[in-house]
């Protein structure tokens, strides 16, 4: 599957609810990921497996939801790395902070 592909898949699973099939595809977004929201600072892959993370602490499920808040946080540093500038890498780096705090709650 192209990372196009998988964009369209992730966008549409995580529309439909359907996020541990999205989250199962976001490492196919490319080594550096897909924008999302309004300011593209957050990566699509990190979006949908922290959105993951937090419906499995809901449901109890610790571990799974901490697995899952280390991959977003991780998916989202990548992102960051491909930032075109100091203050852009800066907020997205933030975003991947804010992540990896719920992981130590």
């Amino acid at each position: 599957m192209t990372s196009s592909a998988a964009e369209h898949a992730v966008r549409d699973m995580r529309a439909a609810g359907r996020l541990a099939e999205a989250a199962a595809l976001a490492g196919q977004l490319g080594p550096y990921g897909v924008a999302e929201g309004p300011d593209n600072t957050t990566s699509l892959g990190a979006a949908v497996l922290e959105a993951y993370g937090d419906e499995l602490a809901a449901a109890g499920d610790a571990a799974a939801a901490d697995a899952a808040w280390r991959d977003a946080a991780d998916d989202q540093r990548g992102f960051a790395a491909a930032a075109t500038s100091g203050s852009e890498g800066l907020a997205r780096m933030a975003k991947a902070n804010r992540i990896d705090a719920k992981r130590h709650r």
